[in-house]
């Protein structure tokens, strides 16, 4: 984790970050870490040594003049012979100033067995590595804040900073550790605030996993999330429930298995209201794009019923990369969320 990065000041190098969370590493297994320092002065400048707080760390760096504005790197090596957290402190020493050492305070722990996600990384997003490309948030209360993760793996050779750019208002995100290293893994945390949603029913956007915050957006980068936020929930005593609509549909799934051997299908859905009073289907939403639906009427009274018409062409699933289903909200007490998954 990255604790903060330091401005302009009197020292000579002046290190991009200040604090350094190395993580987990194992015990008797060395491991190396690079970190930067910027030359901010208007002249040349020249590492002379490195005080690294103890025999178990060793150093090398960029030999030679560091131009203005341009960064040095060192390379710290962690022997990891004693178990337990360590936190120590890293001095860069440039000639001509021994007075005012840069200084960077590194810290981690070393055990016998890290505890990590062994999964697979399939999706490759720039210089980064993703177990996942898309996010569902599924029966949301209005006021729930909710998380889940994102396991990313840095497999290059230079570290890397993990953000998630093209956030909307009600998403927030945190990659821990802030700073992953070369062929370093970490989670990045996306929680949905609810209370920041405009409307109940289904929000979708598409956010772009980025190495740095000047990364550029790039389709192949992109995360699609999506979030259905249950309307208010219907407090009837049974007197009122004996009432209310009732929904009945003819099958709870969208059959597009015909088009295995079609371009184009066509799939209809009966709904009845065998309640006593109007059903209305306030919401009607899709998951995905490349699928067509059409309601012959939105207030069904009892006794009726309506007709839902599905309409797909093979290439438009094709093209999909999240499941395909279809969101309605009505305002019968027992199904006032419903999903209607498409199979193919």
């Amino acid at each position: 984790m990255v604790a903060g990065t330091l401005g302009m000041n009197a020292q000579t190098l002046t290190p991009v970050y200040r604090e350094v969370d190395c993580g987990e590493l194992i015990f008797k297994r060395p491991a190396t870490y690079v970190v930067e320092l910027r030359n901010n002065t208007p002249g040349a400048v020249e590492i002379k040594d490195i005080d690294t707080g103890c025999g178990c760390t060793t150093a090398n760096y960029t030999k030679g003049s560091i131009a203005p504005n341009a960064t040095a790197q060192v390379a710290l090596t962690f022997d990891a012979k004693q178990l337990g957290h360590f936190n120590r402190v890293v001095r860069v020493f440039t000639k001509g100033d021994e007075s005012t050492p840069a200084e960077i305070t590194v810290r981690g722990v070393v055990v016998t067995k890290i505890e990590n996600y062994s999964g697979e990384y399939p999706h490759k997003m720039g210089t980064l590595l993703a177990d996942k490309d898309n996010i569902e948030f599924d029966d949301i209360n209005q006021g729930q804040r909710l998380t889940q993760e994102i396991h990313v793996m840095n497999p290059s050779t230079r570290n890397a900073s993990p953000v998630l750019l093209r956030l909307p208002a009600y998403i927030t995100a945190e990659m821990k550790p802030a700073v992953l290293g070369p062929k370093q893994k970490g989670i990045m945390k996306v929680t949905l605030h609810s209370s920041k949603l405009r409307d109940y029913g289904l929000s979708q956007t598409t956010v772009y996993l980025g190495s740095s915050t000047s990364d550029k957006v790039t389709p192949e980068k992109a995360i699609s999330v999506s979030s259905v936020l249950l309307p208010p929930a219907v407090h009837a005593d049974d007197v009122k429930r004996a009432y209310a609509p009732r929904l009945v549909m003819s099958r709870n799934h969208i059959d597009m298995t015909p088009l295995q051997k079609k371009s184009k299908y066509r799939d209809e859905i009966t709904l009845t209201n065998n309640g006593r009073t109007a059903l209305d289907i306030q919401k009607l939403q899709l998951f995905t794009t490349g699928v067509q639906v059409s309601l012959d009427k939105q207030k069904i009274l009892p006794g009726e019923s309506a007709k839902l018409l599905v309409t797909c062409k093979a290439k438009d699933l094709k093209k999909l990369r999240v499941r395909p289903r279809l969101l309605m909200i009505t305002n019968d007490p027992n199904n006032q969320k419903v999903i209607l998954e498409v199979r193919r």
